[in-house]
């Protein structure tokens, strides 16, 4: 849909008002735009990452006791 409406808009094919419309709303299904939703979910991607630099260190292990608990 998004590439009939490119050739239309460039003069490549004659289509009728209806058609137009058709393909207007359909490319509201397969092509998102920037500000509809995909924040969040950007925020949230790029905080995983950052977030997977800080993991907690794993805990010292008891050498001199044997590996048991004093």
């Amino acid at each position: 849909m998004l590439q009939l409406l490119q050739d239309i808009a460039l003069g490549r094919v004659e289509a009728s008002t209806t058609q137009v419309r058709a393909a207007i709303a359909a490319v509201q299904y397969t092509h998102t735009k920037k500000g509809d939703g995909g924040k969040k979910e950007e925020k949230e991607a790029a905080a995983k990452k950052v977030a997977s630099r800080f993991s907690p260190a794993a805990p010292p292990k008891l050498v001199a006791a044997g590996g048991k608990k004093v």
